[in-house]
């Protein structure tokens, strides 16, 4: 007998950063203070989150893709219900980028098809996606599409908006 799929995300929260790559490369501000490898109580996360004025002032994204559900609302780009309106989101953000992006590799069109139908397909199946490019000069920018209520990595995480 199979498990049932697990539950469908009720909504996605979208990010966006863009900085300098030694802001990016800092990890002291993209962690929460205590390493967590196993699922808590949604209220043990709001307690290590609030542990770490840094981790939650920084804008910067985090090490792991959930814990920007860690973060304050307003840090929140967009958010959607429909899958492929968070997808339609997420093309939209890199395809603003993609000028910028350091390597012609990654600014070739049918490179970045391949992101979207990539990105279409995650959020169809309920997770989060995430995309970051080095910038001309010295910068980076990163465009993340994460699931929420529940997270699939992350699922005991509350919503940031609730």
């Amino acid at each position: 007998m199979t498990a049932p799929p697990p539950p469908m995300p009720a909504h996605w929260h979208c990010y966006r950063w863009t900085g300098e790559r030694r802001t990016y490369d800092d990890e002291s501000a993209r962690r929460p203070p205590h390493l967590v490898v196993h699922d808590i109580p949604a209220q043990e996360w709001k307690q290590i989150a609030a542990a770490s004025l840094a981790f939650m002032a920084s804008d910067v994204p985090p090490l792991e893709v959930p814990h920007w559900l860690l973060r304050p609302a307003r840090m929140i780009k967009a958010t959607f219900e429909a899958p492929d309106k968070a997808s339609a989101w997420y093309r939209d953000q890199v395809s603003e980028l993609s000028p910028s992006f350091l390597t012609d590799h990654d600014r070739d069109s049918f490179r970045q098809g391949e992101w979207f139908a990539a990105a279409d397909d995650r959020l169809r199946w309920g997770v989060d996606v995430v995309g970051g490019w080095y910038l001309r000069g010295a910068g980076f920018a990163s465009v993340q599409v994460v699931a929420c209520s529940p997270n699939r990595i992350r699922p005991t995480i509350p919503c940031p908006m609730r």
